[in-house]
């Protein structure tokens, strides 16, 4: 009975250090090295525990961000909409008034051939030449431009690093063709460490 009193206060006063330990950790925020310790599979147990507890949290935040998001977003498409409708019955009006212009200036141009610009307190009429517009059939210019115009054509090589990596395999730190033995340039193997992971339960 003795014993069992005794294993029971121990894990009572294991437990309260680990709270103790915890609630220091969250005031001070200090970095892993000071105060708890973990040397037990007890302890490391309670602090996969308090992983998941924090990334539970973690979880929870998100949701919640993207709830807040989605609701922004609908607030943004509303304002989206309306100013679409608004600056398009605005453009509408913008366009009736510049055909009126246009045919305004239509028919001084008419007058007089060589008509270009016509100033007023709040703007300008004018035409002025459009820069010619090239089309380009790809297919027949390439084969052209790959006889005659050489230096016009860009060439762009790039090793296809997926089916380079089925023709050869790792040796140390090289790497070799596999059919052959050759060593590749071009390549060097760097050797890393295993990494550690911390996996929780959810």
């Amino acid at each position: 009975m003795m014993m069992r009193l005794n294993y029971h206060s121990k894990s009572k006063r294991s437990e309260l250090k680990m709270l103790q330990a915890e609630k220091k950790q969250e005031e001070r925020r200090s970095d892993s090295s000071e105060g708890f310790v973990i040397d037990n599979k007890g302890k490391a147990n309670w602090a996969l525990r308090k992983i998941r507890h924090l990334k539970k949290k973690q979880k929870e935040n998100d949701k919640l961000a993207d709830s807040e998001i989605r609701k922004l977003k609908l607030e943004i498409d509303e304002v989206k909409d309306w100013l679409k409708s608004e600056n398009d019955s605005l453009q509408d009006n913008i366009d009736f008034f510049e055909n009126l212009l246009k045919g305004y200036a239509l028919s001084i141009k008419e007058e007089n051939p060589d008509f270009k610009t016509l100033k007023l307190p709040f703007g300008k009429l004018q035409f002025r030449k459009k820069r010619d517009k090239w089309h380009y059939d790809e297919k027949e210019l390439l084969e052209f431009a790959k006889e005659n115009i050489k230096t016009s054509v860009k060439v762009v090589e790039k090793v296809d690093r997926r089916k380079l990596k089925k023709l050869v395999k790792a040796v140390g730190d090289k790497v070799i063709i596999e059919a052959t033995g050759e060593i590749v340039r071009g390549i060097s193997i760097e050797e890393r460490d295993e990494e550690f992971k911390v996996k929780v339960k959810s």
